[in-house]
């Protein structure tokens, strides 16, 4: 049964039908030949599942990156980082990583964060002397901060599958994230020095970081007031959300003022949309994990790894060596919602700290939305840079190396991620 239902899963991915669809026909199929169970238990289970106060994130977090989208935030936030940096040739490499960092915590999203910064940062730094394919490519690999640095929605995701504590999860992402924003601006930085990209920077100025300062301050306080609400207990995760929502209809409409009442509805509509997607397929991922587990898949990889006497760090370093594979082929969230119940119950069996596996599965799902040919944050990209698919490929391929390189920091030192916890 496992062989069929893993089969008929992935021959649905490769034939193009939508993963929600492809997740609950391989679930039904495997229910329907094999009579594991009944279908009033599925629908029973999959309610109790999704009826969770900790999923009522999604829905905010969803709502407030399609505001800060809506609202023009990026572009104070890259004034403000561009003006750190002044007077350094190839220094608004690293402004666009620092404000993808900032951004990142203010969405929880990898698309809205590349499509966001992308529109913003991808011509101002083409009027600074950066080649299209360079600031592609660097727009594409910062977008994936958001994902990692909190607040996140695959955090909140896997905190429901994996049971685990959302507050915790967020607590663990800020050094990874850091570290990951700091590769990302190393490397970009380095590149543009070598081949004389941004010469034509401005200089430095205290007028003008003020004056920057001054129109990203309401931006800024933003991470600042969700994190630290949740890290010093006033408010849930959830709560936060709702809050996050709250702050950037009211800074977009009083503050900034590009947002309009006449806005609203289109921004809810979207989100709705988003939001039901996330929804399905969840739904979809926690029906096939139910299944799986009916049919021994996650009791048969316990064993395998068993038979095969890895440590936790080789286990891990299996897993990188399978995602991103899968990377090419599969999108992020399909990595997280299907393979995460597979393998946590061999996490669980190693004694690898579930956040730990948290923050490497992640990192894995950055480097799926930056890998050809399934990556979306090259579609969003693309679309929206003037370049072709290849261009950008092509620009993310050192910053693919660069988180490379932080995941297989994090596989073999584990307290990194744990350390403010």
């Amino acid at each position: 049964m496992g062989a069929v239902l893993i089969i008929s899963l992935l021959g649905l991915l490769a034939l193009g039908v939508p993963v929600g669809f492809a997740l609950w026909l391989s679930g039904l199929a495997g229910v329907l030949i094999f009579q594991v169970t009944s279908l009033t238990q599925i629908a029973q289970s999959l309610y109790s599942g999704l009826d969770s106060f900790v999923l009522l994130a999604i829905p905010f977090f969803i709502l407030a990156g399609n505001i800060m989208l809506k609202s023009g935030f990026a572009r104070y936030l890259f004034d403000l980082m561009q003006s750190l940096v002044g007077g350094v040739a190839g220094g608004a490499s690293i402004g666009a990583s620092g404000a993808s960092a900032i951004f990142g915590a203010m969405t929880g999203s990898s698309v809205a964060s590349a499509a966001a910064l992308g529109r913003v940062m991808i011509p101002a730094m083409g009027d600074l002397g950066y080649p299209r394919p360079f600031t592609a490519g660097l727009m594409a690999a910062g977008g994936t901060l958001g994902i990692l640095i909190p607040p996140s929605v695959t955090f909140v995701i896997y905190a429901e599958m994996a049971q685990q504590s959302v507050k915790d999860l967020f607590i663990a992402g800020v050094v990874p994230g850091l570290i990951a924003a700091a590769a990302i601006g190393l490397v970009a930085f380095a590149i543009a020095r070598r081949k004389g990209y941004g010469k034509r920077a401005e200089p430095f100025s205290f007028q003008r970081v003020w004056q920057a300062f001054v129109l990203a301050g309401p931006a800024l306080a933003m991470p600042a007031i969700v994190l630290g609400g949740i890290y010093l207990g006033i408010f849930t995760p959830t709560e936060a959300a709702a809050v996050s929502a709250a702050y950037g209809v009211l800074v977009g409409m009083f503050v900034y003022r590009t947002i309009r009442l006449s806005d609203l509805p289109s921004i809810f509509i979207d989100s709705a949309r988003s939001t039901g997607a996330i929804l399905f397929i969840l739904s979809g991922a926690l029906f096939v994990g139910m299944v799986a587990t009916l049919a021994g898949i996650p009791d048969f990889i316990v064993n395998a790894i068993k038979a095969l006497d890895l440590s936790p760090i080789g286990f891990l370093l299996l897993v990188n060596a399978v995602l991103i594979v899968l990377g090419c082929f599969l999108d992020g969230f399909t990595l997280l919602t299907v393979i995460t119940p597979l393998l946590l119950p061999t996490v669980n069996a190693l004694g690898i700290n579930p956040i730990h596996f948290a923050i490497v599965l992640t990192l894995n799902i950055e480097i799926a939305a930056i890998t050809p040919p399934i990556g979306l944050n090259l579609f969003v990209i693309t679309g929206i840079s003037g370049t072709t698919m290849q261009e950008v490929a092509r620009g993310c391929v050192p910053f693919i190396f660069a988180l490379a390189a932080v995941l297989l920091l994090l596989t073999f030192f584990p307290g990194i991620a744990l350390v403010l916890l």
